[in-house]
């Protein structure tokens, strides 16, 4: 019988309810196709997300983390695996359940993102230090839709534009660090969106040794550009993990 692995997709625009999407890992299929010769392959869709309700307030990153963990409860996987945005969930989850027995993986995982527009960083500083929060909320509305014209953003209802915001700038390295249990991170070498480099500093302070690993060449979507490299690497993972298990089976015999 194959091990069952539970899938946390990303936050993709084109995935909004609005957008008219059904299945969130359409746009990743030959990579959820390759997985499913090996695993039992469990999706959903996030509230939000092709075809699910919005949630009627603005959820944080723990909203989100409830609701996966309640699927979590309901499919018992042996294994979950967060892309992105998906991976802040699942690394969150770990550490808020402490769960042990669930191999967690993390593709592309967005624990610290980069951010380029250094600029809008300062001025908007600036703006929170004179300015009443309701006038730099709706500047801000202004800017990423007029300006920038951030499709995460323009192509979002207003609940889902707040609940970007909520999780876009939320920073997990605290949370890997303090781990009592290790979890697997695939990185492509050279992601710009989530760099593996910016974790340097802090993999040294983890409390457990965390399984790193780099799909060479590889940007973001590693899932499709390097399918079978990603599909690779988590098989190593599980054969691993296998190993580990069978190991302290002949030892409590």
């Amino acid at each position: 019988m194959k091990s069952k692995i539970l899938l946390i997709h990303g936050w993709n625009y084109t995935n909004y309810t609005s957008q008219g999407c059904t299945n969130a890992w359409e746009n990743r299929s030959k990579f959820v196709n390759s997985l499913s010769e090996h695993f039992e392959v469990i999706q959903f869709n996030l509230p939000g997300f092709c075809g699910e309700n919005d949630p009627k307030i603005a959820w944080v990153l723990d909203d989100f983390v409830t609701y996966v963990g309640q699927k979590i409860k309901q499919e018992k996987p042996d294994y979950i695996l967060g892309y992105s945005f998906g991976g802040a969930i699942a690394l969150r989850w770990k550490k808020i359940s402490g769960d042990t027995k669930i191999k967690t993986i993390l593709v592309s995982p967005a624990i610290i993102r980069k951010y380029e527009k250094k600029n809008f960083g300062m001025i908007q500083k600036i703006f929170k230090s004179i300015l009443p929060t309701m006038i730099i909320s709706i500047f801000r509305d202004i800017y990423l839709t007029r300006f920038i014209k951030n499709p995460y953003y323009t192509k979002a209802s207003d609940v889902m534009r707040k609940t970007y915001r909520n999780i876009v700038a939320v920073d997990l390295r605290n949370d890997l660090v303090s781990l009592s249990d290790s979890v697997s991170l695939i990185y492509g070498e050279n992601d710009t969106a989530t760099p593996p480099t910016l974790l340097k500093s802090v993999l040294g302070e983890c409390s457990v040794v965390q399984d790193v690993r780099i799909i060479l060449g590889g940007g973001h979507d590693i899932a499709n550009t390097h399918t079978e490299q990603l599909v690779s690497e988590i098989l190593k993972i599980k054969e691993r993990r296998d190993e580990d298990k069978h190991k302290s089976f002949e030892t409590n015999l």
